[in-house]
């Protein structure tokens, strides 16, 4: 997955933990303060801990297909309701609905803000030597040869 910056993964869990709760019963927040500090804490917590986690369960991830990032998710969303005194999840179904929202939010905002950066251009490297000709297989000298042979361009 693309890094985004923090100010759009914050729009996108704000948008998914509102989503869920206006979708869900399962999910809610007692004021606007509990739910600001939980979209905080949890942008913070899918941005430093998710990747760590993500690779600690690899085998089970790549066993489901891809589906255990949205547990991995779900995990991460209930460790922030514990964490907001506010934030009040009714068990693992509102925790998965929110990871489910959040994780999609998240995808459509890469996926708009998707930016095609290339940090290197056309990467040519020459080699100098004999080469063979395809059609008989035989060695040639080699042809003239330009002076920046051997400098690979970027």
């Amino acid at each position: 997955m693309a890094a985004i910056p923090f100010l759009l993964r914050l729009i996108a869990v704000a948008l998914g933990l509102g989503f869920a709760q206006w979708t869900s019963e399962s999910v809610s927040f007692q004021d606007g303060m509990s739910f600001g500090f939980s979209v905080l804490l949890l942008a913070v917590v899918l941005t430093l801990i998710r990747p760590i986690l993500v690779l600690l369960m690899l085998p089970f991830v790549i066993l489901t297909l891809g589906i255990g990032l949205w547990v991995v998710n779900a995990l991460l969303v209930m460790l922030t309701s514990s964490l907001v005194p506010g934030f009040i999840l009714t068990g693992w179904g509102g925790a998965f609905w929110s990871a489910l929202w959040v994780s999609i939010l998240t995808m459509a905002t890469i996926a708009m803000t998707d930016r095609r950066e290339r940090p290197f251009g056309k990467v040519v490297v020459r080699q100098s030597g004999f080469r063979r000709e395809e059609s008989t297989g035989e060695r040639t000298p080699p042809r003239k040869k330009p002076k920046d042979d051997d400098v690979i361009d970027i």
